[in-house]
Order: C-alpha cells, then sequence, then structure tokens
C-alpha cells in the first residue's frame, strides 16, 4: 500500500457545493409546495417526499461541520480565532440582515393584526439581529429559517474550541466517538420532545460534531491511494443506496419519528452522502462540477434566506395560480439568489474580508468565482 500525493480539497468540494442547491430547494419546495391550498391536504408519494424537505437542514449542519474541519482543521495547526470569526461573519452576516429587512414588513404586518405588544416586536426583532432569536420559540417570527443560522452562529463560537479536540483523535477513537456523539445527541433530542426546542440549538449540535468527526475518517481513507480507490469506484453505489434509504421513508410511510427527522435522525445517510460526494469519483465531478451548478450551490445560502419573504410576497397569486405560479416562483427565488450572490454577498464578502485584512480559507477553496 503506497501514501497518496497530498490532497487538495478544492476540487473535491465542488460536489459538496452543488449538492447544497438540490438541499436549499428541497426547503423551498417544503415551505412553498404548502401555500397552495390544494396541496395541503394532499398524502400522496409526492406530497410525502416534498413533506420531508425539512431534513435538509441537518445535512446543512453536517456539511458545515465536515467543511469546516477539512478547511481549518487539516494542518494540525489551531484555529485562529480571528481569521475564523471575520471569515464566517462576512460570509453569512450582510445577507442574513438584508434577507431580515426583506421580511420585515410582513412581520410587522402580522404583529400587529395578532394584538402582540410593540416590545415583543422590538425583542424579536433585538433577538434576530443578534442572532440567538433560535434560543427562545417566542424570538423566532423574523424570517423564520434564519433560526438555522442562529444555530449555526453557536456552532461556530463552539468550533474552535471543540474542533481541534476531534480532529486529535485517531481514527478508532473518532469511530467510536462518532458513535458516542450520535446517541448522546438522539437521547437529548428525545429527551426534549415536546419542550418547544424544536429551534434550540441544543438538539442539533451533535449533527455538527458529527460532521467535524467525519473528517478523520474521511482523511484516513484518503491519504492512501488503495482506499481512496474503493472510495471512488464504490461513491456511487453509496450515493444510490442512501438516497433509496431516504426515499423508503415516503413511499413505505415508515413510522419515523418527525421529531428524529428534524433533528439528525438521517446523519449516518448524511455521513455516507458526504463522503462519496468529495470522494474524486469522476463519474459524480462530472454531473456535480459544472461552474453553473456550482454557482447554483454557492447561491444556496440566499436562496435558503430569501425564500420565505419572497414567498409571503407572492402568497395570493401563488394559492390563485396554483402549482405553476409556485414552479415560476421557484425560478424567481433561483434568479434572485444568483444575482445576490454575485452583486451582493460577494462584494460585501470581500470588502469585510479586505477591511478586516482576512484571507478566508474556505473562499480560496470553494469559490468557483474567485476562478
Amino acid at each position: 500500500m503506497t501514501k497518496s500525493a497530498p490532497l487538495s480539497f478544492g476540487s473535491k468540494i465542488l460536489p459538496l457545493t452543488s449538492a447544497r442547491f438540490f438541499a436549499a430547494m428541497f426547503v423551498v419546495f417544503y415551505h412553498g409546495w404548502l401555500i397552495i391550498p390544494s396541496h395541503r391536504d394532499q398524502h400522496d408519494l409526492l406530497s410525502r417526499f416534498i413533506g420531508l424537505g425539512y431534513v435538509s437542514v441537518s445535512f446543512f449542519f453536517m456539511l458545515s461541520g465536515f467543511i469546516l474541519a477539512i478547511v481549518y482543521l487539516g494542518s494540525g495547526k489551531p484555529v485562529q480565532p480571528r481569521r475564523f470569526f471575520v471569515s464566517r461573519f462576512a460570509r453569512i452576516y450582510p445577507l442574513y440582515i438584508a434577507a431580515l429587512l426583506l421580511d420585515l414588513p410582513h412581520f410587522l404586518h402580522t404583529f400587529r393584526s395578532s394584538g402582540a405588544t410593540s416590545m415583543h416586536a422590538v425583542g424579536v426583532v433585538t433577538a434576530s439581529v443578534a442572532l440567538v432569536q433560535a434560543w427562545s420559540p417566542s424570538l423566532t417570527g423574523l424570517n423564520i429559517p434564519g433560526w438555522s443560522l442562529s444555530a449555526e452562529a453557536f456552532f461556530y463560537l463552539c468550533f474552535p474550541l471543540i474542533g481541534p479536540l476531534l480532529a486529535k483523535l485517531r481514527l478508532r477513537t473518532s469511530l467510536v466517538a462518532g458513535l458516542l456523539i450520535y446517541a448522546t445527541g438522539a437521547g437529548m433530542v428525545h429527551a426534549l420532545h415536546g419542550s418547544g426546542q424544536t429551534y434550540s440549538p441544543l438538539p442539533h449540535l451533535y449533527v455538527f460534531l458529527l460532521g467535524i468527526n467525519l473528517a478523520t475518517p474521511f482523511r484516513w481513507v484518503m491519504e492512501e491511494s488503495e482506499r481512496r480507490r474503493a472510495l471512488e469506484r464504490s461513491a456511487p453505489y453509496l450515493i444510490v443506496v442512501s438516497l433509496a434509504a431516504f426515499l423508503a421513508i415516503p413511499v413505505f410511510q415508515l413510522p419515523i419519528s418527525e421529531n428524529g427527522l428534524q433533528h439528525g435522525l438521517l446523519a449516518p445517510l448524511f455521513a455516507v452522502v458526504i463522503v462519496a460526494l468529495a470522494s474524486g469519483n469522476r463519474l459524480i465531478d462530472s454531473l456535480l462540477s459544472p461552474k453553473w451548478l456550482v454557482v447554483l450551490g454557492e447561491a444556496s445560502f440566499a436562496l435558503y434566506l430569501i425564500h420565505m419573504p419572497i414567498a409571503t410576497m407572492l402568497r395570493r397569486p401563488l394559492q390563485h395560480y396554483g402549482t405553476p405560479a409556485f414552479l415560476a416562483y421557484a425560478c424567481l427565488v433561483t434568479a434572485l439568489s444568483v444575482l445576490s450572490l454575485v452583486y451582493f454577498e460577494t462584494p460585501c464578502r470581500l470588502w469585510i474580508l479586505a477591511k478586516e485584512k482576512v484571507r478566508s480559507r474556505e473562499t480560496q477553496a470553494t469559490s468557483v468565482l474567485m476562478q
């Protein structure tokens, strides 16, 4: 057995970037499909499949932990907190605030109609701006998908402390740690069921940690040529089997707890998919690395954040014209997300990084716009 040459993870990340678009679009369908009155009471296979769109959030949490571990923990050097936090702030905060402002008129109208106090409205807005709204169910009314960014902010605070500890584990210890993290996280999810903590970062943290931990066995596989080739050959089959296992849920109407699905029960399937997509398999790369698809993947963050405010603006046409209007809406928010990436997100991120004299490792590794 021979050692492989040093890995360049930039090219391997492209299929993962593209996969983010499909995951974000799954959320768009999940939220938008139910706006159409004729879809609300349907229980056919398509509706059951779309009704699982919320699992994409757990996929994002695991993928985030994996990518950050690959980018920041591969060298064995400690994470530089300032560089890390500035890079994360530049990546998420400008668009996050813009999406809050986009949803603010609808939020204020809803609050006035509900008779809630002005102080409550101020509390929701303040908590959302501070990225702490996920800690209280009563504070999540402004652009509701933003709760996951609140959770991510907490994960980012944990990363420089917990990430290096997980990265130092040897393979066997890492595998045991993964099982313990999954079992502990699932136990916490079960214990908190019914407590109103659906959006709380705590029951979602274990999925992020599993993503970080996944980087260790992935590196072990990729650093040796025979193991690496074995993964490359098996990667398409791993994806097919994982997708088949997921599709079995709506097809056979498996009695799986929605609470578990919302909180990372499918993390093992996500781990298999992430590793397979990052394997370097030529077929997967050829399908998921075209520049236009990678750009859609990079724009998935905007797609995720703006789709709900746009849906509320277009609620009446969506309700009146049904599926054709929804498909037009999906195309519209996709186009707007790409425009946001090119003309807002990227300029804002680069301006902040330049002002703070920070070069983002994530940008170097993943951004097709920089190539």
